[in-house]
């Protein structure tokens, strides 16, 4: 017969349950809200005994925290998705095609809105969403450079500073997007495209 690395087998074992008790944490607090999430609620989603969950978390706030930290990286691995192909101008449109197609009311979308609001008041959860929203700022001013190198963007574009105004304007259409399904995305894009798009030289004899 052959080994069995026992050790190995338990580590699978314990990250599969870490996940599946994760998974129902960022469940619930988009059903339920935050505060209102509570360990037998999440053993009982999970289904798991409530004993693991103090086992794999020092308390809810830490579970939560990972939960939610979890969810969000993986929405925003989502958005970066179509940013990484086609002119910028083509990554725009992906990607804000993409905001527009998002159901406000699913569970994706309302964590992210509360995951926002409690950020505010726990500096434990900000530290982490802060550092992701800044590699999607800096993978955007690299992104943002590359275009203007390839002649595909202005060539006074500044990527840093433009990458910071782009960042927001995708995340604030998120969150409109959240609160307002009728936003006009589409009129957003025009803006924006407005801004990357290099203007076709004039033509010889053309109107001045």
């Amino acid at each position: 017969m052959p080994n069995i690395d026992r050790a190995a087998v338990g580590q699978g074992r314990g990250r599969a349950t870490r996940l599946k008790i994760t998974t129902a944490a960022a469940e619930l607090v988009a059903e339920l809200g935050w505060d209102a999430v509570t360990t037998r609620a999440v053993a009982a989603r999970a289904g798991v005994n409530q004993a693991l969950i103090h086992y794999h978390f020092e308390s809810m706030d830490a579970l939560l925290r990972e939960a939610v930290v979890a969810a969000l990286e993986e929405t925003m691995a989502e958005a970066a998705g179509p940013l990484a192909h086609g002119s910028l101008a083509e990554a725009l449109t992906g990607t804000v095609a993409a905001i527009e197609h998002i159901d406000p009311r699913s569970p994706a979308a309302i964590l992210l809105a509360e995951s926002l609001v409690r950020a505010v008041r726990d500096p434990r959860l900000a530290e982490p969403i802060v550092a992701g929203l800044r590699e999607f700022r800096r993978m955007l001013a690299d992104r943002v450079a590359r275009a203007v190198a390839d002649g595909d963007a202005p060539a006074d574009l500044p990527p840093a500073a433009f990458s910071t105004f782009l960042a927001a304007s995708l995340d604030g259409l998120l969150l409109h997007r959240i609160v307002d399904p009728d936003l006009d995305v589409a009129g957003a894009l025009d803006i924006l495209l407005r801004l990357v798009v290099v203007p076709a030289p004039a033509r010889p004899g053309g109107p001045s």
